[in-house]
């Protein structure tokens, strides 16, 4: 056997592993999009519950000057030109105040 053929021969089963590992990593890929978990609906949580998001409270409160509300230090910061890129503000933002008023 010659050295070149030894190489050749070393290379085709790197190769062939790297295919074979290739096919079963794409194949766990597929089995795990369509793997099937339980169904989550608008009944699996209980009556009343609301849904809601938000990331700060900044954003998330909005309202700025209603019920007592203060301007914070990022309203004052936002409401400054060229301190926001886009020029946007936290003034509506998810509107939580108007949307989900708190109720005692």
């Amino acid at each position: 056997i010659s050295p070149l053929g030894h190489c050749w021969r070393e290379t085709m089963l790197l190769r062939r592993n790297i295919l074979l590992l290739a096919i079963v990593l794409v194949m766990l890929e597929i089995h795990g999009c369509f793997a099937e978990g339980p169904e989550i609906n608008r009944k699996s949580f209980p009556k009343g519950f609301v849904f809601g998001t938000a990331s700060a409270s900044y954003q998330y409160e909005g309202a700025v000057k209603e019920g007592g509300r203060g301007v914070t230090v990022w309203d004052t910061f936002a409401h400054t030109f060229g301190k926001i890129i886009d020029f946007s503000n936290g003034d509506v933002t998810v509107n939580q105040y108007h949307l989900y008023p708190f109720q005692n």
